[in-house]
């Protein structure tokens, strides 16, 4: 497995498909950029095996655009002392470095479509060159197909760039593994929480996932509901944290808006569990959010809890309405986001009923152990081509 920002024990590329692909008999080496400090478990000695038996090789993390372009050096390199059966790329950069690969030591590439790739390279370039370049990476993703033996897609809307090529593709979703809600929240998460009528914003944020937008949402909330809380459970990656800490003081929101730092993978259910709600507010322009399907829904639905979430997001709107497990809101709109939280606030009949509905579709169809079916399935006919 090769990454290029993915970290060793991303929630995905880790938790979820190495992890299942090791339970299946899989020797897995993964090489990955080392994680911030505090944000993961500790990891076992470079290319030693960890509890799950995969061998994990750390590389400096890649922060830039030419850090970027170093770490695909570098896996490189490493790739050379290897001769794997499959060399899985879950980024565009750990892609092209994987044909590269196969090219000299043989084996099979995999690509996991996590982004819409020709949208997420377009928009380092000025706007008038974006169409020409959403066009131009999509000709040299399907000539890249051609030497590709798997696609796997997180999405259905992600089929588009692929339509007519003969490279086996297969849709494997987000979901998380189905186990009972978190039964019993811990002290120190609780105390955190402080028996407020709480909220829950939990993974990467910043101002393209609704940060200023929750603030202002904010502000109308406290005014109605001072109790209330929100938690930020997450780095803050897209703009200025300190900018928005800082805003947050001069709203006298300190109490209102928590900040805590990413915590291990399996302590995340607790903090959702300990909310009324869960919410998603990636804000419109990215066709990524236009078609976003991210970890957090099912994090939220699997602890049956209702979600708040952009009425513009298709696959997600599709999920809520299907489910009538939240509310859809316009997400540009701080007091559409003030009026649902509040809602569910006031409400904790409905809170329950929405998020119970999301729990029986998730235990019905939205869970990992679905989905790995379909991951093994695919690797099983790839092995026998």
């Amino acid at each position: 497995m090769l990454n290029v920002i993915h970290e060793p024990r991303d929630k995905r590329v880790y938790q979820k498909i190495a992890v299942s692909l090791a339970k299946r008999g899989h020797e897995i080496l993964t090489i990955a950029p080392a994680p911030a400090p505090g944000a993961d478990l500790p990891l076992p000695p470079q290319g030693g095996a960890d509890a799950n038996g995969i061998r994990i090789i750390t590389i400096p993390p890649a922060p830039t655009k030419r850090a970027r372009l170093l770490s695909m050096a570098r896996l490189f390199r490493h790739g050379l002392r290897e001769k794997p059966d499959v060399w899985f790329a879950p980024e565009s950069e750990s892609w092209v470095t994987a044909l590269a690969l196969k090219a000299l030591r043989g084996g099979r590439v995999v690509m996991d479509m996590h982004e819409h790739i020709p949208t997420e390279f377009a928009k380092f370039f000025p706007a008038p060159l974006r169409p020409f370049m959403v066009w131009l990476t999509i000709r040299f993703m399907r000539l890249f197909a051609r030497q590709t033996d798997l696609i796997i897609l997180t999405r259905e809307s992600f089929e588009a760039p692929w339509t007519g090529l003969f490279t086996p593709r297969v849709t494997i979703i987000n979901t998380n593994h189905l186990v009972p809600p978190c039964a019993e929240v811990p002290e120190r998460v609780r105390s955190l929480f402080g028996d407020r009528p709480t909220l829950i914003h939990q993974g990467v944020f910043g101002d393209i996932r609704g940060s200023w937008k929750l603030l202002e949402a904010m502000k109308a909330v406290a005014c109605e509901m001072p109790e209330a809380r929100c938690v930020v459970l997450g780095s803050y990656l897209y703009g200025d944290a300190g900018e928005y800490r800082r805003a947050v003081t001069a709203a006298g929101l300190d109490g209102n808006l928590l900040f805590i730092p990413t915590v291990p993978y399996d302590e995340v259910p607790a903090y959702v569990s300990a909310a009324r709600a869960g919410l998603i507010l990636f804000q419109p322009g990215l066709l990524n959010h236009t078609l976003a399907m991210p970890h957090k829904l099912f994090d939220y639905m699997r602890e049956g809890r209702p979600v708040i979430a952009p009425d513009f997001a298709l696959e997600v709107s599709r999920i809520v309405r299907e489910g009538d497990c939240g509310i859809l809101v316009d997400v540009t709109k701080p007091e559409a986001i003030a009026e649902a939280m509040l809602r569910l606030l006031r409400n904790p009949a409905e809170a329950e009923r929405l998020g119970g509905n999301g729990r029986r579709l998730v235990e019905a169809k939205y869970n990992w152990q679905q989905e790995e079916r379909v991951l093994l399935g695919a690797f099983e006919a790839l092995e026998a081509r």
